[in-house]
């Protein structure tokens, strides 16, 4: 494996270009995957081993990046991958290691195959002995003959001679991305007429040279690039756009992620941007095409039919255009964009492609906003903000980054706003939901019944928000096996929603649905099924087939229908679950690794031993690296595992399983949980000598 390592713009990329297009010429299979997300990047390698004839089967069975490695080494063609942007070298361990070589990029299994991959990490360790560093530097030295005729490659022949051309690149330090910008800029500023120019516009290498050196003294490469950007602005000063100076500013200000621009940089969001608040639409669009077109900027197109247009700024430009006088103006755009119309909620999957995109700079700025000398009003607006990032990212089932900003926002909103503030609640409600789907219910609880104690006193019992919190305490009573007290919570709040609400509100259903599994749980099966099929048809007609609340409702009914004794009916509805969860989540979603047990209990009990082994093995992976071991869901797949070993005779291991997972619950749900007291049920059962006839 060949590292091309160094600066931002030190020309990493174009030639990994070069190479892939020499390659192309002998006729080798290229592929091209970009780093900069984990979510392209995961994307990208996995359509590279469908190309090389791996099922998707086997991609979604285990591991995918094992998948993509074993049929690479069949691959009978020389090929070339290259990994391009991979500046946060752990994106590329996938769930291994990359210097262990068992992370999504390792070295080929023979000769044919090759593998470049651009970085500016150029820390030895980080790379491991598989992968070989070449370090990428600016084209400086005795001989600028490269870095000049990059100069006049971009700049065209009316800016100069090779001589001027090869000192202003000298000026310019060699770095190819300040060639090119240079470059851009004279070419540009030479398509004006000069009855039209400004008298001090540098219109060649010499003059732009003299812009530089006249009264300014560079002391490094971030300097020089910085002075040739500034003149780009000052192009666009003299055609009648000064305001795309602060605009880049502006930009700049945000997370070095990409930024749905159509969202974050409308005249609405920019309402309160100081003189950017003056611009129309086609205003904003004007400025960033020109941004653009001067190199200060790249425009990505829409990659989807429900993607959004994004924006990136280089690295070594976002950082000489960095200012933090704009970081308040940044806050009110983004908070302007959250909770407008068009960006919805983060739990709604029609918006999950907003929330994406929003998230990072959400966070980033929350936390910059925080250790910065801004109004109070600022920095509440950047909490609430990051309190629907952070609810985004608990949808995706992330749930430990969840927590961590919960409590970042939580530890904010007491000290400036008090404990018992809108936003401090809503904060100290989002933990709570996470504690739950971490697994940790007693300090769920807790939080719950402090924050119903809060709202009963401030909002009054019938308040939504109190109901929502009564719902969330009685969903942590139902996972803690307090079944009677869970239903009779339930059973209240339902009583008081049907007060205000219609039978088909989404509220009112959530409460049903929540009470029809109390009712599955305490055996009462007819009840449980008649409300689940009510509940689905609803959702169906309102939500659509794909709607998680749709595929909860359906997941929930397959289940009742196993317990009814109904196995193929139950095993076609978690497939088409499953089926429809894989469009839209990772594979080791929360919610995908649920329908994925609940599926391999049913093979279990329709006697496919084996198959149902391998789905409580792949399972139990995931949610042991996702949750650790004492997670309740972890605890369940194994009590799954531990019957189908049983079953298949290995009762040595079986017993083993029982034991373990005993130990764990008394610990994790008590002695009189109800899953406690199957699992010691079963091991006594185990541990009874059998009769032989």
């Amino acid at each position: 494996m060949q590292v091309l390592c160094g600066m931002g713009g030190s020309g990493k990329t174009s030639i990994a270009l070069e190479l892939v297009h020499r390659r192309l010429g002998c006729e080798q299979q290229v592929w091209w995957v970009d780093a900069r997300q984990a979510t392209t990047l995961e994307a990208g390698l996995r359509a590279v081993a469908r190309q090389t004839g791996a099922p998707d089967e086997q991609l979604r069975a285990g591991d995918a990046a094992d998948a993509l490695w074993r049929y690479l080494a069949q691959y009978e063609r020389p090929w070339l991958l290259v990994v391009d942007n991979a500046d946060e070298p752990a994106l590329l361990d996938g769930a291994g290691g990359l210097s262990k070589g068992t992370g999504w990029i390792r070295r080929p299994a023979n000769s044919a195959g090759s593998v470049l991959i651009t970085t500016r990490d150029s820390t030895p360790h980080t790379w491991g002995t598989a992968c070989t560093l070449h370090s990428v530097h600016p084209l400086i030295g005795d001989d600028l003959t490269d870095a000049a005729q990059i100069l006049r490659d971009h700049a065209g022949t009316m800016a100069g001679p090779p001589d001027d051309a090869r000192r202003l690149a000298q000026r310019l330090g060699g770095l190819p991305l300040a060639l090119r910008l240079a470059g851009t800029y004279l070419a540009d500023a030479n398509t004006v007429p000069a009855a039209y120019r400004e008298p001090d516009t540098p219109i060649d290498f010499c003059s732009y040279q003299a812009a530089l050196d006249r009264g300014l003294e560079l002391v490094d490469h971030g300097n020089v690039i910085a002075q040739a950007w500034d003149m780009s602005l000052n192009l666009l000063d003299q055609r009648g756009m000064p305001l795309a100076r602060p605009l880049l500013r502006l930009i700049a200000t945000f997370a070095d992620a990409p930024l749905p621009y159509t969202l974050l940089l409308t005249p609405e969001t920019l309402a309160f941007a100081g003189e950017l608040g003056h611009l129309d639409g086609p205003g904003v669009w004007r400025l960033l095409s020109a941004l653009s077109g001067l190199g200060l900027v790249d425009l990505s197109p829409t990659t989807g039919s429900n993607a959004l247009p994004t924006l990136r700024v280089h690295p070594l430009v976002r950082g000489a255009s960095l200012d933090q006088t704009a970081l308040s103006a940044a806050v009110t755009a983004l908070h302007s964009a959250a909770f407008a119309g068009g960006s919805g909620i983060p739990e709604e999957p029609d918006y999950w492609g907003h929330w994406r995109l929003l998230q990072p700079h959400a966070l980033d700025l929350f936390h910059r906003a925080t250790v910065t000398e801004l109004p109070d009003q600022t920095i509440h607006s950047a909490a609430r903000t990051a309190n629907r990032a952070a609810r985004y990212l608990l949808a995706m089932g992330l749930y430990d980054q969840a927590r961590s900003e919960f409590e970042a926002i939580l530890a904010h909103e007491r000290v400036g706003l008090g404990d018992t503030h809108p936003s401090t609640l809503a904060a100290r409600h989002g933990l709570a939901r996470v504690l739950r789907e971490q697994g940790e219910l007693d300090q769920a609880r807790s939080e719950f019944e402090a924050l119903l104690a809060h709202e009963r006193v401030s909002l009054g019992d019938t308040h939504p928000s109190t109901l929502t919190t009564r719902h969330g305490l009685a969903r942590v009573l139902r996972e803690q096996g307090e079944l009677d007290q869970a239903r009779s919570e339930f059973e209240a709040v339902l009583a008081h929603q049907r007060v205000s609400l219609r039978d088909t509100h989404p509220y009112i259903l959530t409460t049903r649905h929540e009470l029809a599994r109390v009712l599955h749980d305490q055996g009462e099966l007819d009840q449980a099924r008649s409300e689940f099929e009510a509940i689905l048809a609803h959702r169906r007609v309102s939500l659509g087939d794909t709607h998680p609340s749709t595929l909860a409702a359906r997941h929930n009914l397959a289940r009742l229908l196993h317990d009814q004794g109904e196995l193929d009916q139950a095993r076609s509805e978690f497939e088409a679950v499953l089926a429809h969860e894989r469009v839209s989540l990772r594979d080791t979603h929360p919610y995908i690794l649920t329908t994925r047990h609940e599926l391999a209990r049913v093979l279990h009990d329709q006697g496919e031993l084996d198959q149902a082994r391998s789905e409580f093995e792949a399972v139990l992976a995931h949610r042991r690296a996702r949750f650790g071991d004492t997670h309740p869901s972890t605890l369940t797949t194994r009590h799954g595992l531990a019957r189908v070993l049983r079953e298949q005779g290995e009762l040595d291991q079986a017993r083993s399983e029982f034991e373990a997972l005993l130990a764990h619950q008394r610990v994790s749900l008590g002695d009189t949980h109800p899953d406690t007291l199957t699992t010691q049920r079963e091991l006594g059962d185990l541990q009874q000598p059998r009769v032989v006839d």
